[in-house]
């Protein structure tokens, strides 16, 4: 019988590696009980105990599938590995972002909001079409038997996410100042400086035109995948940029503490007061703001439908990177909220489609 994995990180350990001082430690300020923790090993951060299940099935398959794939090529970042980033180590990086997107606590209370949204709403129409009192209505709850089943089939379903971000250009950020890049417990950051201030249900989408995803890959190394068509980043034909304006590193960590639903590690333990500092002044869980809203029911004979919709809205920021800028073809004209690539959404949309009914066959 193999052995069964208790500790279960929601953030990789071979990626918490890249953010160790020499000491082989790493600093982590926990945001919502105002503790700094001493320095500790990567094995007992950003874990829980059986946080995705107790029979390992989905553990063993992220550790497999996902993580040890991506292992080797985050290796790089630490001085480990002079293995070539080739199209395969590209891809092996792409699928751990689009699954790291979904398998955080964050992710989860996300879902959970929005399912436990959905499920109120149909039980105060239902409730108010037979003419219930307000006071029974209240009385219901609608309760899942393990809410990790959606955590489960979140995290797995991500990993058919991947071909949707293919499309995005590298560019790898290095951090040229004195203040360190930071990580926190929701590392991978997707944000659209061009849609933002469009006001519809799907700007939030990572297929969308103009998207841009930020990874801390180390303190030193910050990943951008971002729309070609859309952004200039950096210099022309570069695939890096010396990061000096300490402004800028100051904007990318802000994505870390906005996205963080707790915790923040960093590197050297001089970088406390800062971490702390911005955490009192950045909220968790800020980056997006999630809306609801519904219509009444509308009958067609003995049937009644009503619309249901929920959104994120992003927190608008000041500025953007001063490495990064909308191209004038695209500054100059109508903003337009598309698909970057409307064929592979409707192909990865019947994919998905096939899959569940396949399931449900079963």
């Amino acid at each position: 019988m193999s052995k069964i994995t208790k500790n279960q990180h929601f953030v990789p350990r071979c990626l918490l590696k890249n953010f160790t001082s020499e000491d082989g430690v790493v600093n982590i300020y926990d945001s919502s009980r105002d503790i700094l923790r001493n320095p500790t090993s990567v094995d007992r951060v950003l874990a829980e105990n059986y946080f995705y299940d107790k029979d390992n099935v989905v553990e063993n398959f992220l550790a497999e599938h996902i993580e040890a794939p991506a292992s080797s090529v985050l290796k790089l970042f630490r001085g480990e590995s002079n293995e070539p980033l080739d199209v395969k180590s590209q891809i092996y990086l792409l699928r751990f972002i689009t699954v790291q997107l979904s398998r955080t606590p964050s992710a989860l209370s996300t879902s959970l909001k929005t399912f436990n949204n959905v499920m109120n709403d149909v039980i105060t129409q239902l409730g108010q079409l037979n003419n219930f009192s307000e006071e029974a209505i209240n009385s219901v709850e609608f309760v899942l038997d393990d809410p990790k089943d959606i955590l489960r089939m979140q995290t797995i379903d991500s990993v058919l996410h991947c071909p949707l971000i293919l499309d995005l250009e590298w560019h790898f950020l290095i951090n040229d100042t004195d203040t360190e890049y930071v990580i926190s417990d929701h590392p991978v950051v997707h944000y659209n400086w061009y849609l933002r201030n469009v006001n519809a249900v799907d700007v939030s989408s990572i297929a969308k035109r103009g998207t841009q995803i930020f990874l801390p890959l180390s303190n030193r190394v910050t990943l951008c995948l971002y729309d070609k068509q859309v952004y200039k980043v950096g210099e022309k034909g570069t695939y890096y940029t010396d990061v000096t304006n300490v402004k800028d590193i100051h904007l990318l960590n802000e994505l870390q503490f906005r996205s963080r639903k707790s915790y923040i590690l960093f590197t050297h333990r001089e970088a406390a007061d800062y971490v702390k500092v911005r955490c009192s002044r950045i909220s968790s869980n800020s980056l997006y703001t999630h809306h609801f809203d519904s219509t009444q029911p509308s009958f067609n004979g003995d049937e009644a439908r009503s619309l249901i919709v929920q959104w994120q809205a992003p927190y608008i920021f000041s500025h953007w990177f001063s490495f990064s800028k909308v191209k004038k073809k695209y500054s100059k004209r109508a903003i337009y909220n598309v698909y970057r690539q409307p064929e592979v959404v409707r192909s990865h949309q019947q994919k998905i489609e096939e899959l569940r009914q396949r399931e449900q066959a079963l």
